[in-house]
């Protein structure tokens, strides 16, 4: 072996395969180094193969102390476990609700996964409510499993969603929102002193505020702003308040 095809060996042996800190553009094949001083939840996007965490997806991979994903545009909601959803009840059968959570496959809960909840004393809900919830079973072959308490059987903010409004948004204006201080919710705070929204990693937004006007204006308000600097998300959210009167 040549001189040449030595250094280029060592080269690509010394290229830094760790997870990056900061998001970065990856393609399908991509591979990194799996940190051996913590451990990490691999989340959408990535699978965990030969001690090594592989990309099957393109987009931007993104990652914090607890897990590592690809952050990507796709049109259908994959479940993933652990991830906070909304969901639609569109059926009940014996002691379990059938659930739309906007995949391949409709989801199951029990009708006792909810926090002090037991077979005399639990939420009788119809077809039509919505629910946050916590996806605990995850897997291509069979249906996904919700619940609306943590691993510790409390509530923790899952709950079933009354009244408000709502909207369907892109998977990935979904992941930003869920980031904490997300730049695209401080123009709402300085706008409107009572609202609230909850976030499900399906593409799922709900709202609640004090005036049906306000719910309206930040509904569109969320379809909109997912591709615009702070100052354009100003003028939107100001444009929207001043047409609805």
């Amino acid at each position: 072996m040549s001189d040449a095809n030595m250094s280029e060996d060592q080269e690509m042996a010394e290229v830094d395969r760790s997870i990056p800190d900061k998001p970065t553009v990856v393609v399908c094949g991509d591979s990194f180094t799996v940190p051996t001083d913590k451990e990490l939840t691999v989340g959408p996007g990535l699978t965990y193969e030969n001690k090594e965490i592989k990309c099957i997806k393109p987009g931007v991979i993104r990652s914090n102390t607890k897990s590592v994903w690809i952050d990507r545009n796709q049109r259908r909601y994959i479940p993933v476990l652990e991830e906070r959803v909304i969901g639609i009840i569109v059926g009940r059968l014996m002691d379990e609700y059938r659930v739309d959570i906007g995949g391949p496959h409709l989801a199951m809960m029990s009708s006792i996964a909810f926090e002090g909840a037991t077979q005399r004393n639990k939420p009788d809900l119809k077809v039509g409510h919505l629910v946050y919830a916590r996806i605990i079973a995850a897997n291509k072959d069979v249906e996904p499993e919700l619940a609306c308490v943590n691993s510790k059987g409390k509530a923790n903010g899952l709950q079933v969603l009354e009244k408000g409004h709502l909207v369907q948004c892109s998977l990935g204006l979904c992941r930003k929102l869920r980031q904490p201080k997300c730049p695209l919710t401080q123009p709402l705070f300085k706008h409107f002193k009572s609202f609230e929204l909850c976030v499900g990693m399906n593409g799922r937004v709900w709202i609640q505020s004090d005036t049906v006007k306000h719910t309206v204006a930040i509904a569109l308000y969320l379809k909109k702003c997912e591709y615009m600097c702070l100052p354009d998300q100003v003028m939107l959210l100001k444009q929207t308040v001043r047409a609805l009167g």
